[in-house]
């Protein structure tokens, strides 16, 4: 993947989160990938908050959810292309929960 994707469409979680997403997407993605479990609900608060490619930034939350946000939007847009498996889901108005 070039760059990770960021649909026009994507919720802006903040002010910069197109470029943030796009530079380090895939770097916030493989860091969430390998620290929680397949199928399991996890807190992204609380998650973000552990990851290391997120350690430096305040509220990082934020960030993941910026990330989220795009994988969900994306795979919404392109279904097909996931083989309509999505790579992600969420739960809670303010993406509260979420699982691989």
């Amino acid at each position: 993947m070039k760059n990770f994707p960021y649909p026009d469409n994507t919720p802006t979680q903040f002010s910069g989160a197109k470029s943030f997403v796009e530079q380090h997407g895939n770097e916030v993605w493989i860091d969430l990938c390998d620290s929680v479990p397949v199928g399991k609900w996890f807190n992204v608060r609380d998650t973000a908050g552990e990851l290391e490619s997120l350690k430096m930034y305040v509220k990082p939350e934020r960030y993941l959810r910026a990330v989220l946000k795009a994988l969900v939007c994306d795979y919404n847009n392109r279904a097909d292309d996931y083989e309509h498996r999505p790579p992600v889901e969420a739960r809670g108005s303010r993406m509260g929960y979420a699982r691989v």
